[in-house]
């Protein structure tokens, strides 16, 4: 399914369930969504790259650990970021990966038909670089010229195609932002169990959702990545990616 036309409505699953480990280490007290930079939340900062898809009418379900007690604070910042339609499953249990966790999120979706995207709270990408008119294919991920190793990359052919994608991998230099379209929710679960049902297939016994890209390229759907350039992302997942934020200019969004 090649998409060019406008889109009326996606389901969008926010996975923010992890244990933040790193920033406890570094001091922090508050989950790390909750950190304020500019006068804003990270939280805040992450929702801002998905401006277009807001504007579009997504409706998003956060999935965020109940020990957290983040739904009030969930609820306020999603009306903060005009997200018109917010549900938010809190688990009691740290899952496998973020795979996985996104197909818990799944559980409260009323139209898994509809298109479907997984996100994280730990990256601002200038909207701009993110519209929602670019989305094509079944799968559709954005992708920018990371540095080092930390990343899923993405290689592709002459016309943005995706042929492989590695976790942590440097393949190429398209490495992923943590965003990830698929065509519907439905075509996610499949491909995820078809996928994970190898167990090989995990990476350091954690289930991600870049690698499952390679199931559908395999069954020759089309999968392409979408150039956002360096300067657009700010990566949010470390104490000290925080603190470059912090010590850098106020995006304007």
């Amino acid at each position: 399914m090649v998409m060019s036309q406008e889109v009326n409505n996606m389901n969008i699953v926010i996975t923010m369930a992890g244990l933040g480990k790193r920033f406890r280490d570094a001091g922090y007290t508050c989950p790390k969504y909750e950190i304020v930079v500019h006068g804003h939340t990270l939280f805040y900062w992450s929702m801002s790259s998905l401006k277009t898809f807001i504007d579009a009418g997504a409706n998003f379900i956060f999935v965020v650990r109940k020990e957290d007690n983040a739904k009030c604070f969930i609820e306020e910042q999603s009306c903060k970021a005009n997200i018109k339609s917010c549900r938010i499953l809190e688990i009691d249990e740290l899952t496998d990966g973020q795979a996985t966790s996104a197909l818990l999120g799944g559980d409260l979706i009323t139209e898994p038909e509809l298109p479907f995207i997984v996100y994280n709270i730990d990256t601002f990408v200038h909207p701009d670089s993110l519209p929602v008119s670019a989305v094509q294919g079944n799968g559709w991920i954005p992708c920018f010229p990371g540095k080092g190793e930390g990343w899923s990359f993405a290689q592709v052919d002459v016309d943005n195609r995706v042929i492989d994608l590695r976790e942590k991998v440097r393949i190429s230099e398209h490495a992923t932002i943590g965003l990830y379209w698929f065509s519907s929710f439905n075509l996610y679960r499949d491909i995820y169990f078809e996928y994970y049902k190898d167990s090989s297939n995990m990476e350091k016994g954690e289930k991600y959702i870049a690698p499952m890209y390679r199931e559908m390229i395999q069954k020759g759907l089309d999968v392409y990545i979408h150039q956002v350039p360096f300067d657009a992302v700010s990566p949010l997942g470390t104490p000290t990616e925080v603190q470059c934020f912090m010590s850098a200019k106020k995006p304007q969004v």
